[in-house]
């Protein structure tokens, strides 16, 4: 057989096989065999090998790197990084971004090598009850280059949307170099919850959240001015309204279920970093939602259909 120039991303080409599925008989390439009918030959493909690799972005240790194959899901190693008074949050894809995969998370590569980086703070378990007090009580940071990043677990306590609305509050008070990454998915009714009403997370420093499953609305403005990178919106949200997310300067990646029908005006206006839309949907789908105007961020964005990750 001739020498093939095949590429594929991501994939060595490693052979010929008589089946598509591989599982015929092989033959390397530029073998010789002989034929006495016409015969359909597959190229056979092998992931590639990439490496993560693990920065302690100013922690100490060593956390040795770690070899995945293209689109072959792993769990991350184990962090083994450490710094004084503060605890490993997860890893960012860059020393200053938002958490993106916790400790020994599952992780797909694509066709790069990739650098992690950990990221410090404090982790912080709360009721709903006595949120406020608990805020309070957190050490601000010093400066824009030495803020305190805090976890924040609300693990019991009835979630409400007045509740929330106070929590919001609460935070909005006590930003000064400080930014929050907000887990909503513990409460004692988490399952109860199906809106984020309007204005309740406004100029929060919201570095990240995770919002439950059983909501259907986020409100107007009601993360109007955040820090996120990445966005990840429940697959029950239906409703996102007005202005919802406007002004997350920061905001590269959001995700977004395919129960949603309607994104109201400006709810992604001035997300100027906006790269890319994850929709779990079909592109028949996408082309059914009532987007409102004053949203050409989002829908000038790269837009994945059928996504399936996380």
């Amino acid at each position: 057989m001739p020498a093939a120039k095949l590429t594929r991303t991501g994939y060595n080409f490693s052979g010929w096989n008589t089946a598509s599925d591989g599982n015929g008989s092989s033959f390397a390439a530029e073998s010789k065999f002989t034929v006495s009918a016409d015969i359909i030959l597959y190229a056979k493909w092998n992931p590639k090998k990439f490496t993560v690799t693990f920065d302690s972005n100013n922690g100490t240790g060593e956390t040795a790197a770690q070899d995945f194959y293209y689109k072959v899901p792993q769990r991350l190693a184990e962090n083994t990084f450490s710094t004084n008074g503060k605890d490993f949050l997860g890893w960012a894809k860059t020393s200053g971004g938002n958490i993106i995969y916790d400790d020994n998370s599952e992780y797909t590569i694509g066709a790069a090598d990739v650098t992690l980086y950990a990221v410090w703070g404090k982790f912080v378990k709360v009721s709903a009850d006595d949120f406020a007090e608990t805020i309070e009580d957190l050490e601000q940071g010093t400066s824009s280059e030495n803020t305190n990043i805090y976890t924040i677990k609300i693990s019991s306590g009835e979630i409400t949307s007045k509740k929330l609305y106070d929590i919001g509050t609460a935070i909005n008070k006590n930003r000064n170099y400080m930014k929050y990454i907000l887990d909503l998915t513990a409460g004692a009714n988490t399952n109860e919850l199906t809106e984020i009403s309007d204005y309740t997370f406004q100029s929060c420093n919201l570095y990240g959240i995770t919002l439950p499953n059983s909501i259907n609305l986020i409100g107007k403005y009601a993360f109007n001015n955040n820090l996120f990178e990445i966005i990840v919106i429940p697959n029950s949200v239906e409703t996102i309204k007005t202005s919802a997310f406007e002004s997350c300067y920061e905001l590269k990646t959001i995700t977004l279920p395919a129960s949603l029908t309607s994104i109201g005006a400006s709810a992604f206006a001035d997300c100027d970093r906006l790269e890319t839309v994850n929709y779990k949907g079909t592109q028949a789908q996408w082309a059914k939602i009532k987007i409102g105007i004053y949203n050409d961020k989002l829908t000038g964005a790269n837009i994945v259909y059928n996504y399936t990750g996380e």
